[in-house]
């Protein structure tokens, strides 16, 4: 009879989510013998190749792609379970943990995050990465443990928890030239706007919605970050539009304004995303409850 082990299935999901021995070897904290032993043991059990080398990398076969599937749904089942029984202290765990979440989150999410992580897991390392086009791919696959924005359409496999809404206003320099305390819907069409192309948020559905409502932004200028706008907009006639909380923190720092938008928009909810595969690991839970409690205070 043929033996399969957890191990072995491990090394195959590694590799096929990495499509890299070496980086296989890092994630399951291993050597690249190790892997590379596990790999020849499964295609001898398979007696298929499952992967071959490729520009970008290694290369499933047919059949590599069809266990793939099923070995990843049965590891996360078999890994849950195993999860449970693990204990996780806060207080004494250096684990590092990877948060994305976009520059303005940044801005808004981490100091509060790591004040409230400082004081109950104070050896514990977070890295911050920007949310990719792939962010679900990235939650599958273990290189995230949270996610935190609006990001819509994610598979049904990533689980969410409400943080808090949001609505949208109109930022601009304290000092505009031509819009005072208040806006009009005339004024807020001719004016000139910055739009930030920041990747995988929902921040696109805006010009949807002013659309469906017949108004569409004279959009002069696309920046990549939202961390450049304060002296961008403070030394301009230029528009923004920012959900409302960071807005405040701008105004806060000076030479800026908020403003009601002349023209209603929906709310949209901000949220922690994780994959269902780590929603009973106890060191995972504890990070969602932490920053789900934290986060939805602001």
């Amino acid at each position: 009879m043929t033996h399969l082990d957890l191990n072995l299935i491990r090394v195959f999901v590694a590799i096929y989510e990495t499509r890299s021995v070496t980086q296989a070897a890092e994630r399951l904290d291993v050597t690249q013998p190790t892997i590379s032993y596990g790999l020849a043991k499964m295609r001898e059990v398979y007696a298929d190749r499952l992967f071959s080398r490729g520009a970008a990398g290694l290369v499933p076969t047919g059949l590599a792609e069809q266990l793939f599937e099923r070995f990843r749904d049965a590891l996360a089942t078999v890994e849950s379970t195993l999860e449970q029984q693990r204990l996780f202290d806060p207080a004494l765990s250096t684990r590092r943990f990877r948060l994305a979440m976009s520059d303005i989150g940044v801005l808004y999410f981490v100091p509060p995050l790591l004040r409230r992580f400082q004081e109950s897991a104070p050896r514990i390392e977070i890295d911050i990465v920007q949310i990719a086009e792939a962010v679900g791919e990235d939650l599958a696959a273990g290189r995230i443990d949270l996610a935190i924005g609006h990001i819509p359409a994610l598979s049904p496999q990533i689980r969410s928890a409400l943080l808090f809404r949001e609505h949208y206003v109109c930022l601009m320099s304290s000092a505009h030239p031509t819009i005072g305390s208040t806006m009009s819907l005339k004024e807020f069409a001719a004016a000139r706007h910055v739009m930030v192309s920041s990747p995988r948020t929902g921040h696109f559905l805006v010009d949807e919605a002013l659309a469906q409502r017949g108004v569409n932004r004279n959009i002069v200028a696309r920046v990549p970050q939202f961390t450049v706008l304060p002296p961008l907009l403070s030394q301009s006639d230029l528009l923004v539009l920012l959900p409302s909380r960071v807005a405040e923190l701008y105004v806060s720092q000076g030479g800026l304004k908020a403003l009601d938008l002349p023209v209603e928009l929906p709310d949209f909810q901000v949220q922690a995303y994780w994959h269902v595969r780590h929603e009973y690991g106890a060191a995972n839970r504890w990070l969602i409850d932490e920053t789900v409690q934290t986060l939805s205070k602001l």
